[in-house]
């Protein structure tokens, strides 16, 4: 396997990568419903990450490869999966922050090593794109990380209110804690 190769084959995983997570953010803009800051922020990284998605699809192309529709159907099966049960916790904003910051980590790993190759392989157009990729990926990551702790008051506000037997255990967000949680700016 030539040096070329190699970048292709990583670029297929990124490509794959980012597939996966068009399904994680669609569940995960779905379960925020009530928080609408958090909501519009994995909603505007949903339509970032289907540019990233093309951009990756594009560098493949370039480099006379496709992309590869097997890995994207196992990313997209794992995802679906992994998003099959219904979000009732009250904490299920928070564990999904949680998760995206480990997620968009592992994007910047991807990431910096896809340029750093495609800089060392002359391949400009591709390293330009997926620092770009990169940037998104970073800022996304430090936004997150910012709401973390907004999200996890409001989640301890909602429990706070539970134990005092103000709300039935089934609601997955009482109208109440809304309020709240609105005005803490989840």
């Amino acid at each position: 396997m030539t040096k070329q190769d190699q970048l292709a084959f990583w670029l297929s995983d990124a490509h794959a990568m980012e597939v996966g997570m068009i399904t994680t953010l669609e569940k995960q803009i779905s379960d925020a419903k009530d928080c609408p800051n958090t909501r519009a922020l994995l909603e505007a990284h949903l339509v970032e990450t289907r540019n990233h998605a093309e951009a990756v699809k594009n560098a493949l192309a370039s480099l006379g490869e496709k992309h590869p529709a097997v890995k994207e159907g196992v990313n997209k099966i794992v995802n679906l999966a992994a998003n099959a049960l219904p979000s009732l916790a009250r904490d299920t904003v928070l564990k999904n922050t949680a998760s995206a910051i480990a997620a968009e980590h592992q994007e910047i790993a991807c990431y910096k090593s896809l340029v750093e190759t495609a800089r060392e392989l002359g391949e400009r157009k591709i390293a330009t794109a997926c620092r770009k990729i990169l940037q998104e990926e970073q800022m996304m990551a430090r936004a997150l990380a910012a709401i973390l702790p907004k999200l996890r008051q409001a989640c301890l506000l909602d429990m706070e209110d539970e134990r005092e037997g103000d709300i039935p255990k089934i609601s997955p967000m009482p109208r109440r804690r809304v309020a709240k949680i609105k005005s803490v700016q989840v």
